[in-house]
C-alpha cells in the first residue's frame, strides 16, 4: 500500500472516530424523559432526548428539560410556560429582573409556571429535529407542551389551560401555537397524543416571521429585496425551510389562540432600504407585529385576537415588557 494511500486510510479512521465520540457524547448528554412522580416540582425535569451544543452560551451542552415552579393550589393549576431569549438559559433566579417579571406574577395570580430548555429553527439550525425528522423549525416547545400535558396530574396542571411567553428566540412559542395541532395517535407513545394547542401567548421582541421572502416582502422596497436576499441567504445554511407565523393564521375548525406583542422600538411607517435595514434591529423589527395582527384581521375579520405595542419604554426593562402578562392570560382562561 502506498503512503498515500495508508495516509487516507488513516484521516478516514481519524473523522469515523471524531463522529463516534461526537455522537457517543451528545447521547451521553440526554436525558431521558420518563412519566413524572406526584408531586414533581423543581429544576431539571427531563421532557425529550434531544443534547445540543448552544453556540450562544459557550458551546455548552443544553437538553431538553424544563424547570418547574408549582403554585400553591388545591386543585389542577394553569400553567405558563416560557421561552428564554438567546444568551440565557432556563434557569430564572430569583431577585433578577425576569424571575420578577415573569414568575412572580404567575405564582401570585395562581398560576404554575415552567421554564424550558429548547433549540431554536435559526440559532440552532444545524440540529436535525430528530434523527428521522430533520426539518426545521424545530418542535421542542411542542414536544414540551405535549410532555407536561402527559404529566399534568403529576404536575398539578389544568391541561385546558396552558399559555405561552416568550422574548426574542424565545417567540418560537407564537410559530409554534399557530400551527395545527400535532397530537399523533396510534404511535405507542401517550406523549405523541397530547394536544400542542394553547389559550393565548405574549410575545416581547417576537420574530414572526423566518422566511427571509417573506420578510423582504413586507419590509423592504423592492428595488432592494434582491440584494437583501443574497445577504440573507448567506448567512444562513437552511434558508428554505424556515416557517412563517403569519403565513399560519387560521380562523378553521380550531382557531388561532390571542397573541399579544411587545417591541422596544416604533414601527416604521414604510418600508426600509436595505442600507437603513441594516440600521436597525431587524431581528426584532417593530414591523413584525402589524404584520401578523393583520393576517389575523384577514383571517378572523376582526382584530380582536391580535394586538401589539412597540415603544422605546420598554427597552431593556423586563418588569416594563411583561407588565400585565398574567393578566392577558387570565382573560382567555377556561372556567
Amino acid at each position: 500500500m502506498s503512503s498515500h494511500a495508508t495516509k487516507a486510510l488513516r484521516a478516514c479512521a481519524a473523522l469515523l472516530a471524531a463522529l463516534c465520540f461526537a455522537g457517543g457524547a451528545k447521547a451521553q448528554q440526554g436525558c431521558e424523559p420518563v412519566p413524572l412522580p406526584p408531586g414533581a416540582e423543581g429544576p431539571g425535569l427531563c421532557y425529550g432526548r434531544e443534547a445540543w451544543r448552544e453556540p450562544t452560551l459557550g458551546h455548552s451542552w443544553r437538553t431538553q428539560r424544563f424547570d418547574f415552579h408549582r403554585a400553591p393550589s388545591s386543585g389542577p393549576a394553569p400553567l405558563i410556560i416560557w421561552a428564554h431569549p438567546n444568551g440565557m438559559s432556563k434557569s430564572l433566579v430569583p431577585g433578577t429582573a425576569h424571575f420578577e417579571a415573569l414568575v412572580v406574577p404567575a405564582i401570585h395570580a395562581g398560576f404554575s409556571f415552567a421554564s424550558i430548555e429548547f433549540r431554536h429553527p435559526v440559532t440552532n439550525e444545524d440540529e436535525a429535529n430528530s434523527a428521522t425528522d430533520p426539518r426545521v423549525p424545530h418542535y421542542d416547545i411542542a414536544r414540551a407542551v405535549q410532555f407536561i400535558r402527559a404529566n399534568a396530574d403529576a404536575l398539578g396542571i389544568d391541561k385546558r389551560n396552558i399559555f405561552l411567553v416568550g422574548q426574542s428566540r424565545g417567540t418560537l412559542a407564537i410559530w409554534t401555537a399557530l400551527q395545527d395541532d400535532m397530537a399523533r395517535a396510534g404511535t405507542g407513545d401517550p406523549v405523541d397524543s397530547e394536544s400542542t394547542r394553547v389559550n393565548a401567548v405574549y410575545g416581547v421582541q417576537a420574530q414572526t416571521t423566518y422566511a427571509g421572502k417573506e420578510f423582504a416582502q413586507l419590509f423592504i422596497v423592492k428595488d432592494d429585496r434582491d440584494d437583501f436576499m443574497r445577504d440573507f441567504n448567506a448567512q444562513h445554511g437552511r434558508p428554505e425551510q424556515y416557517g412563517s407565523a403569519i403565513r399560519s393564521v387560521s380562523a378553521g375548525l380550531d382557531p388561532d389562540p390571542p397573541v399579544r406583542l411587545i417591541y422596544d422600538a416604533p414601527v416604521p411607517p414604510r418600508r426600509l432600504t436595505h442600507d437603513e435595514m441594516k440600521q436597525v434591529d431587524a431581528l426584532h423589527y417593530p414591523g413584525f407585529g402589524p404584520a401578523l395582527c393583520q393576517a389575523y384581521v384577514a383571517a378572523f375579520g376582526n382584530s380582536a385576537r391580535c394586538s401589539y405595542d412597540a415603544d422605546r419604554r420598554y427597552r431593556g426593562n423586563p418588569i416594563e415588557a411583561f407588565k400585565g402578562y398574567v393578566e392577558f392570560f387570565k382573560a382567555h382562561r377556561v372556567p
